[in-house]
């Protein structure tokens, strides 16, 4: 990634730039993506030539092992003191650096005695095209992901509460391997399934439910994003049938992904069924969005990206239908772009699955 770094660095005449990650999940990514560090306190400064990577004693054995292309320097008294002459050694005037930064630490950086200007989504703009290894660890934490999903609903009974079922959705993916899972999962059952964002909580599920599940864990930095809409016991006409409206969309959406499509054009092939099929105003949100390293990252398939999406991205494609009073269904996948097409990351079934109603 250093190199890639580089070459943005000289088509846009940048001479340093420098990434922090201290205590900061935001830069981190960043400083990760570049370096390959998985600690939380970091900082590294690349120009044409040089590449250091600066931390303290508790990460000098860790650095070894991560941080491959970066000269290391310890901080001994103060990380301010330690940059400035790292940057005095590398002989730079101006330093670009990421705006994710926290205020202290832009505080930090005030005092290096240097030009400083803030380069926004440098190295957000790298991390749309997908290398075959990143594509890998996103593929396994869809696998691990997929199968939480298949033997939680093995568990589903009358009564439980949607936060029991987070519980075990979540114990399940760190045991079959995830880093960790996401802080919280959408599991929206019944009238709640109208919320987009409705987040696992205290309301028992009942039969003759539709429950939307939008679950993820990370494997070595990189994260899934699943969702489906299952129904609980037997369910009526009127939910099967809005059901059917955004699995057609979603899978028209899936089979028009490839490289070169906008995320606008992109976005139009679900809403525009949806709408034809009369529930536009019922699907408010974006299509999609990109997936990685953060789970909501560039690029985004909306209706607000007029830019082509490019070959290597993994992108998210998600429509929805929300009725308040009602419920909700919405189904996602996570889809690597190719040359031709596409690839499905996920493997769970987007037909409908009916899950008996046991007490």
């Amino acid at each position: 990634m250093l190199e890639k770094l580089r070459k943005q660095m000289q088509n846009e005449q940048i001479e340093a730039y420098l990434l922090s990650g201290i205590e900061n999940p935001m830069s981190s990514r960043n400083l990760h993506y570049v370096t390959k560090f998985t600690g939380s306190y970091g900082v590294a400064i690349v120009s044409m030539e040089d590449a250091y990577f600066i931390s303290d004693f508790r990460y000098r054995e860790q650095v070894a092992l991560e941080v491959k292309e970066f000269d290391f320097v310890e901080v001994e008294t103060s990380l301010t003191k330690t940059i400035k002459d790292v940057i005095a050694r590398m002989g730079i005037k101006q330093v670009h650096f990421d705006p994710k930064i926290t205020y202290q630490e832009y505080q930090t950086l005030e005092g290096l005695g240097v030009e400083l200007q803030a380069k926004a989504g440098l190295i957000e703009s790298l991390r749309e095209q997908k290398t075959e290894d990143e594509i890998a660890k996103i593929e396994k934490a869809c696998l691990i992901t997929d199968e939480a999903l298949e033997y939680t609903l093995k568990q589903l009974k009358v009564g439980m509460t949607e936060r029991e079922v987070e519980v075990i959705l979540k114990n399940k993916m760190i045991e079959l391997g995830a880093d960790k899972t996401w802080d919280r999962f959408i599991v929206a059952s019944g009238e709640r399934g109208s919320m987009p964002h409705g987040m696992a909580s205290d309301k028992k599920i009942a039969s003759g439910e539709l429950i939307t599940f939008d679950i993820g864990c990370f494997y070595q930095g990189y994260s899934s994003d699943l969702t489906r809409t299952i129904a609980f016991g037997e369910i009526s006409n009127k939910q099967k049938e809005i059901y059917d409206v955004v699995y057609e969309a979603q899978k028209r959406g899936v089979e028009a992904s490839k490289a070169g499509i906008t995320g606008k054009e992109l976005d139009m092939v679900c809403r525009q069924y949806i709408t034809d099929m009369g529930y536009g105003q019922q699907f408010k949100h974006g299509t999609g969005h990109g997936l990685g390293l953060d789970v909501h990252e560039n690029p985004s398939v909306s209706f607000r990206n007029e830019k082509a999406l490019k070959e290597g991205a993994c992108i998210t494609i998600e429509p929805g239908i929300y009725i308040a009073g009602f419920g909700g269904v919405r189904i996602e996948d996570d889809v690597v772009l190719t040359k031709d097409g596409y690839k499905i990351l996920n493997t769970f079934p987007k037909e409908l699955i009916v899950v008996p109603a046991k007490s």
